[in-house]
This record gives C-alpha cells, sequence and structure tokens, in this order.
C-alpha cells in the first residue's frame, strides 16, 4: 500500500471517529431537543400552493421555449409556504412538519421540526445515524436556518444552473451551531439545488421572491 493510500485511509477514519465523537455528544446533549412553540406561519390556502406550482410551471415553459413570456415572476410568502409545506411532507429524504419560511431583505429564514436523522446526511455523520437506536434518530428536533440566495451560473451555456443556499446562522433547539456544522451534517447537495437555465436572477425581498428569467 502507497503512504498516500495509508494517509487517505488514516484520514478517513480520523474524520469517521471525529464525527462520531461530535455527533455522539449532539444525541445526547438536551439543548438539542428543545422544541419551542411553532411561530405564526404566514396564513396560506391551498390556492396559494396551485399558484406557485403554475408559476414553477412558467419558467419549465420558458426554458423550453414553449412561453415567449419575460416579464418577472414573484412568488409570494404565502406561495412558497404553501407549496414547501406540502413537498417538503411528502419528501422521505427532508420531510419538516411544520415548516415556517420568513422573507426578509437578502434573507430568507427557514424554521421547522425534523427528524434528527434529517441532520446526519453528511460523511461522516451518516455513519454515526446507523449506528444510533431508532430512540434517537427518529426524535424530532427543531431547527432554524438563516442564509443568503446565490444563483449559480455555469461558465459554458451546457452546464446547469443551481441555486445555492449560504448560511449565516444555524440553530438546533437552543444550540447556536457554526454554520460550516450545518454544511457538514447535511451535505452540499441539500444545500444546493438544480434550476432552469433561463433564471437569470433570483431577488429575496420582504415576502416575496422575484425571478427574472431571460429572454427568448
Amino acid at each position: 500500500m502507497r503512504i498516500g493510500c495509508l494517509g487517505c485511509l488514516l484520514l478517513a477514519v480520523i474524520l469517521v471517529g471525529l464525527g462520531i465523537m461530535v455527533g455522539g455528544a449532539l444525541v445526547f446533549s438536551s439543548s438539542i431537543f428543545y422544541l419551542p412553540e411553532a411561530p405564526p406561519s404566514p396564513e396560506w390556502t391551498s390556492a396559494d400552493g396551485l399558484r406557485a406550482q403554475q408559476k414553477i410551471l412558467e419558467v419549465v415553459r420558458r426554458d423550453t421555449l414553449k412561453s415567449s413570456r419575460t416579464d418577472r415572476i414573484v412568488f409570494t410568502e404565502q406561495e412558497i409556504n404553501a407549496f414547501l409545506a406540502r413537498h417538503l411532507e411528502e419528501n422521505a429524504r427532508m420531510p419538516f412538519s411544520p415548516l415556517v419560511v420568513k422573507l426578509n431583505p437578502g434573507l430568507v429564514v427557514i424554521q421547522g421540526s425534523t427528524p434528527f436523522k434529517t441532520l446526519l446526511r453528511g460523511v461522516p455523520f451518516n455513519y454515526l445515524a446507523d449506528a444510533l437506536p431508532a430512540s434517537r434518530t427518529e426524535r424530532p428536533v427543531w431547527i432554524v436556518i438563516q442564509g443568503r440566495v446565490r444563483l449559480e451560473h455555469g461558465r459554458v451555456r451546457k452546464e446547469r444552473e443551481f441555486l445555492r443556499l449560504e448560511p449565516t446562522g444555524f440553530r438546533i433547539g437552543t444550540l447556536e451551531a457554526g454554520t460550516w456544522f450545518l454544511s457538514w451534517m447535511l451535505g452540499p447537495r441539500l444545500m444546493r439545488w438544480p434550476v432552469p437555465k433561463v433564471i437569470e436572477e433570483v431577488v429575496v425581498e420582504e415576502g416575496r421572491v422575484t425571478v427574472t428569467t431571460q429572454a427568448s
């Protein structure tokens, strides 16, 4: 075995061991399992969720050149909450119930309850999730994520576009954790989502998100 390969193996073992120690400390910390009273959510109806779906469909239509519209598309806070409340509850990888999203100028605040195992996605925490009893991993935790949304443009036309959440704050229960810790626990893929290439700009404003698309 080469020295370089041995070094990589030792590094992997150290990371797994560190993850188990840090994750174990979290699991047995009562502060992370504190469940506060859910904050008031923007009042929304099923009609808000339907409007959000229609606006998403319009973005897809523009990307596939099936729509010639170029006006800005505005998603209200109510529409976003209605859409996410349904789809994240149905998503086995990221279940939230309840979920509250607040939109401030340039800033998104996401908070809600989810099983603790939802946070154990990144390496080496995924190994810890398999080793812990379900009584711990299935226990709900309340998390608050504050961050900025940034659109990543591909360097060439063929590359995909991504919408990235860059965390500026992260809390589990009453424990204030670093944003690097959030990225480490969840893994990079759950903080970055592919979006149609036709999207040119995404701006978070007070109570709404405005999406600008390219002209056909």
